[in-house]
């Protein structure tokens, strides 16, 4: 075990160990660290306690000393110099034209290291610009590219909300957001509104994520038919984190909201109000049924049975799907007096001889028979 103190740099950068030695340390305490860029001036975020030797990344560093008013003195001075040292470096880059965008400038504690940080659609080669500035500043000159978000971190400012960016306030580290939690959460997928000044997706859409993952599968969904205190209605909306839907009803058009607890889904869990499709749906299944009751009634004498035009009781049909039969085709005659089979093909070909014609005799006279007799779809005699 280990005793560490958690030292922070700035008020958005993570905490570090580093090893008290004989010091006792409050939080808020100013002091003197070393790290691996040399001595730096942090502020104590974390009560002193004891960790295990895994928990400590690398070697564990040691407090120096508390922070005095010569040291604070001297931090104002080199902060005092940061608009003339960002003025001299945006000359240096104009005159090698680089595509660069000088964002901040940023001294060490002893003052041995100056740092500028820059954004880039690119990479930059700019060690014709480390070495001019060097000469310039009689000092070590680093320079990194940054993005967006740390773009943001580092300047500043005000959100959407009207309060601080959380990366340049609390946030130690960016959160991981997705547009699927925006998505869970019933927000617009405008990137106007789920963007942040940096231009990616806001970091406050992950800290709620959670709640809505776990007591989103509590409400019934869009478009259930749902029972309410006031009838039925169907549900156009809800509030996750309250609980809470909105039910427009059937019977009033009304707008309405309930809590959760007072609403009983009907029809079972998971059923939703019927569709325009499936409505269209039911309507061609209840046609073709009755296309079929028809084929049924025409193959039982061409007369529904239990009509007006039948003087029999109302009887229920066989299943049309398994026992009702077509109704008999009655043969065409073509002109010539000849069934379709054998009458002359025009398409054929001319090898083929053409039937005689009949004489021409009088037509008989057709024999009448009983309306409903089964006998009455039979071709007429010879």
């Amino acid at each position: 075990m280990r005793m560490v103190v958690s030292v922070q740099f700035r008020d958005s950068s993570k905490a570090y160990f580093f090893d008290p030695g004989d010091f006792v340390l409050e939080l808020g305490t100013l002091v003197i660290v070393e790290t691996v860029r040399g001595l730096e001036l942090g502020r104590v975020v974390g009560e002193q306690r004891e960790i295990t030797e895994s928990e400590i990344v690398g070697e564990l560093k040691p407090v120096i000393r508390l922070v005095e008013e010569a040291d604070l003195e001297r931090l104002k001075l080199l902060q005092a110099r940061h608009k003339e040292v960002l003025a001299v470096c945006n000359q240096k880059i104009k005159e090698h034209s680089l595509p660069m965008h000088l964002v901040r400038a940023e001294y060490s504690f002893d003052g041995s290291r100056l740092t500028f940080y820059f954004t880039a659609a690119e990479r930059v080669d700019f060690r014709l610009l480390v070495r001019d500035l060097a000469r310039a500043f009689r000092s070590r000159i680093e320079l990194r590219q940054i993005g967006p978000r740390d773009e943001a971190k580092l300047l500043g400012g005000l959100g959407s909300c009207g309060r601080t960016f959380c990366c340049a306030s609390f946030l130690p580290d960016y959160a991981h957001v997705t547009v699927k939690m925006a998505k869970e959460q019933d927000l617009p997928l405008n990137p106007a509104r789920i963007s942040g000044v940096c231009g990616r997706l806001l970091c406050c859409l992950s800290y709620e994520h959670q709640q809505y993952v776990e007591l989103k599968p509590t409400l019934p969904r869009r478009g259930m038919r749902v029972q309410t205190p006031d009838g039925v209605g169907e549900v156009i909306g809800m509030n996750v984190l309250q609980q809470m839907v909105t039910v427009q009803l059937s019977g009033s058009e009304m707008i309405e909201h309930y809590p959760v607890a007072q609403l009983e889904e009907v029809g079972g869990k998971g059923e939703k109000a019927p569709s325009a499709k499936g409505k269209e749906s039911d309507l061609l299944e209840q046609t073709t049924d009755l296309s079929l009751e028809d084929a049924a009634w025409e193959g039982n004498g061409g007369h529904r049975i239990g009509s007006k035009a039948s003087s029999s009781p109302v009887q229920r049909l066989p299943s049309a799907t398994s026992e009702a039969r077509p109704p008999a085709k009655r043969p065409q005659l073509s002109t010539n007096g000849h069934s379709p089979k054998s009458a002359p093909n025009p398409s054929a070909g001319t090898s083929r001889k053409k039937a005689p014609s009949p004489p021409s005799k009088p037509p008989l006279p057709r024999p009448r028979k009983p309306k409903n007799s089964p006998e009455e779809n039979d071709p007429p005699a010879s």
